[in-house]
This record gives structure tokens, sequence and C-alpha cells, in this order.
């Protein structure tokens, strides 16, 4: 018997970033065998140079449309501008993590091949047309985050937390799960491609398929933690290492925002009138839920957490309308987050490498006087998530907003406006401690080379981008042009 490959489309190329990821992690592997433990710290840097490498074969991918391994992933604008995104937080993780890892007694090469790992199944999930793929990318990044939740091995709060997120991400990969056996029972096929042949072609009242969308749904929504799947989310992110929450908090966000727009908005746009107002609700929920329990938190990670559940809900309202523009709206907000909300957990990272063990709000009292540059870049981001002009956050809102307007929808607009007001309570209420005069003596201690220099970067991206959102925009609508 013959197996004809060609009619496979096998094309290492259209993959080559993810691999470069892969091999990077197994070099790792064998590197941290032979690397003393107090020379781990070239762990970080063969992370970061293997991830340069990624990073450079995702740009010929721009521009492309290339289907490939019999149409599960492809190689176009969109996988690239993930690729991009990703990877540069990769990058900026693990030049933060080294002295945090040292201050935590934590520096294991270990966390470098977790974090490469969770890498390469988000990237794979951006570039993913097929659901095989797609849950494929979601189990290779979930199971990597849950040991990197559960990493600080000694403390309590570290395994609580990783324990949380394997049990309800594991009841949310069932819901995933079962919505595709659903969606192929009713289509006869596990491709994109195929599937919205499918929906094109036949009536929109297929029971079967509507509630494999939906189960599928709650499984994405999970992961960008949106409520009413969002219990996980407070818990991990104060429990886990704050140097994997920073990672965690945005680069899982925009992986499944990836997944969710080649699937609603490239796959089902045929029967968007059904499955509008179940994700309408969901970003309603995610935004009252998110900002309104924010306003009561009095530690910082936690507070930053229910701040995610509401930015899952701007980020969702860019895709309810169902077009280029919306989406492009949700593109563009993902960039801003990431850069954002990236800064605003580094800054509690490099507290926390400096030996200062607390994400209480009364510790931050007076940083300003103490730390002025983590008190500074904190200000810039505090003002960019609370969506204050010249910042990016400003113009992640206005898009998604405008997109809004554009598709005469209304009623998640009212909201999403009037919770942005509410979200400048919470968020000034961190500069506003900031800046308050410290309690006891005054005393500096230095950030280190590699995180200030991260720090500079994301708050310089933060306010360049406010200035100059079209650098950006530009290239989120061209990824946003999504086709099969």
């Amino acid at each position: 018997m013959t197996i004809d490959l060609n009619g496979l489309g096998i094309d290492y190329g259209a993959i080559l970033p993810e691999l470069i990821v892969v091999g990077t992690a197994i070099v790792v592997l064998f590197l941290d065998l032979v690397v003393p433990p107090d020379r781990r710290g070239w762990l970080a840097a063969v992370t970061v140079v293997g991830l340069l490498g990624a990073l450079a074969a995702s740009f010929p991918l721009w521009g492309q449309n290339r289907a490939a391994f019999g149409d599960t992933v492809v190689a176009d604008s969109l996988a690239a501008f993930f690729n991009v995104l990703l990877i540069v937080i990769s990058i900026f993780t693990a030049l933060i993590s080294p002295r945090f890892l040292r201050a935590l007694e934590l520096d294991f090469g270990e966390y470098y091949i977790l974090l490469l790992g969770a890498t390469a199944g988000m990237m794979l999930l951006a570039a993913a047309t097929s659901l095989m793929t797609i849950f494929l990318g979601i189990e290779l990044l979930s199971i990597s985050l849950y040991v990197l939740s559960g990493f600080a091995r000694t403390a309590l709060r570290s395994q609580e937390a990783a324990l949380k997120y394997l049990l309800l991400g594991g009841f949310a990969t069932g819901f995933l799960l079962y919505g595709m056996a659903l969606i192929y029972g009713a289509t006869g096929s596990t491709t994109l491609r195929a599937i919205a042949a499918y929906t094109t072609a036949a009536a929109a009242s297929n029971v079967l398929l509507l509630v494999g969308i939906a189960l599928l749904s709650v499984g994405l929504a999970f992961k960008v933690s949106a409520a009413p799947f969002h219990m996980w989310t407070p818990d991990v992110y104060e429990g886990a290492p704050t140097v994997v929450t920073t990672f965690m908090s945005v680069a899982t966000k925009a992986a499944a925002f990836a997944a969710i727009g080649r699937i609603f908005i490239a796959t089902f746009p045929s029967i968007s009138s059904r499955w509008y107002f179940p994700l309408a609700l969901i970003a309603i929920f995610s935004l009252f839920i998110g900002n309104l329990v924010a306003i009561t938190q009095d530690n910082l990670k936690r507070m930053l957490a229910y701040s995610g559940i509401a930015h899952a809900g701007y980020i969702l309202l860019g895709v309810l309308p169902g077009t280029t523009q919306g989406f492009t709206a949700t593109l563009f907000y993902i960039a801003a987050y990431a850069v954002m909300n990236f800064g605003a957990f580094a800054v509690v990272t490099a507290i926390g490498a400096g030996g200062e063990q607390t994400a209480e709000l009364s510790y931050w009292r007076g940083l300003f006087y103490r730390r002025p540059f983590l008190a500074t870049v904190m200000t810039i981001f505090m003002l960019s998530l609370a969506g204050i002009p010249p910042t990016v956050g400003f113009f992640a809102k206005l898009f998604v907003f405008q997109a809004l307007v554009t598709a005469q929808i209304w009623a998640p607009l009212v909201v999403a406006v009037i919770m942005t007001i509410v979200s400048f309570y919470y968020y000034l209420r961190v500069i506003v401690v900031m800046l308050a005069q410290p309690d006891g003596a005054v005393t500096e201690s230095r950030v280190g080379f590699s995180t200030s220099s991260v720090l500079g970067a994301a708050a310089v991206a933060t306010v360049f981008l406010g200035l100059f959102p079209a650098v950006v925009l530009d290239w989120a609508s061209h990824a946003a042009s999504l086709h099969f």
C-alpha cells in the first residue's frame, strides 16, 4: 500500500517559529543537566536567543495565506501578528525572571522549559485552523501553566492556585472538547474551512451545531477570564509566583482571542445572529463583575485580576459586530493590553525580586519616595489601563467603541462607557496611594538592569503607541482580514 503524502500539505516553514521555540525548550532541557546551579542565568539567555530566532522566522509569514498539514494550521498575517506579540511577551518575561526566581529560591531550569512550552502552545493556537489543533494548542499551554502556577513548591498559596487552576481548567476543557465533538457531529469535519462552508450552505437551525458552539464558547471564555467563567482568576493570579502571573495574564488572553477571532468571525459569520447575544452577555457580565469587584480589592494582584476580567469584556466587544473593523479594534486592544498590563504586573514582580514579598495596597503607600522609578512607570500603566489619554489604553477603548457605534450596538456600548468611568476609581487609587507620604523612613533599593529595561520599554511603548496609534492599528487592520 502506498501512502500519498502530497495531499497533506506538509510545510514546515508554516510552523517554523513554533518549531524553533520547541527546539529551544529541548536545548534548555539538556543544558539544565550540565549548567551549575549558580549559572542558571545562562538558561534565560539561551531562552531569549531561541525566542529571537522564532521572532525572526515569524516576519516572513506576514502577508501570506499558506494552509498546511491537511488544513490544520495556517501561516498568515494573523498568526504572524500573534507570534510577534507572544514572543515579545515571552522575551520580556525571561528577562525579568532570573532576579525574581533567585529571590524566592526558585531558580530551576524547568521554569524556562515550561515557559517555552506555554509559548509554543499559544503560538500554535493562534495559527490553528482545525478543532484538533485548537485543542492541542490549548492543552499544551494549559499544562505548562498549571505547573508554573504551582512552581513555588513550598508555598501553600501557590499549590492552592495550581490545584484550583488544574481542576477548573480540566472542567472547562470538558466543555470545550464536548462542544468540538458536537460541531464535528453536526458538520462532519474538524477543519474551520469545511465547517464555514457547511454553515454557509446549510440552515442556521442545526441544534447540534448551536449547542456545540455554546459549549466551545464556555471553554474559550474560561481561557480569557471572562465572566461568569472567571472564578479561578483572582485566586490563581494571587497565588502563582508573580512573574508567572505577569506572563499568563496577557499571553493566555491574547492566544485565546486569536482562536475566538478565527472561530466566530471567520468560521461562523453566516450565523452571527445566533452567537451575538450570548457573547454580548458574557462581555457585559465581565464588565460589571470585573470593574465593580476590583473596587473592593486591597491586594494589587487581585485588583489586577479583576481588572483583567473587565478588559476581557472590552476586548470581546470588538468581536460582537463580526466585522473586520471590530476585529481590528480587538487586535489593537490586545496589543495595548499586553503592553500596559504586563508592565503593571512586572512592577509587582520587581518589588518581589527585591525581597519585598507583598502585594497589599497598604504597602505601596509612599512608593514614589522609596522606589521613584517603579512608582513612575506604574503610574503610566495605571493611567493607560484606565483609558486616559495620551496613553495607548485610551485609543484601545476608543477604537472598540467606534466599532460598536458603526455596527449600531448600543446596550453593550453604554455599559462599557459607564464601567470605564467606574474603573477610574481603583486605578487612580493606586496612584494616590503611591504619592502619599510614607509612614516610616524612606529607603531606596535598586532595580536590576534587565528588569528596569523591560519596564522602561513597556512604559515608553504605552506612551508612544498612545501618541502614534496608527503604527499598530495598520498591522492590526491587515491581520484582521481573515479569510478561508
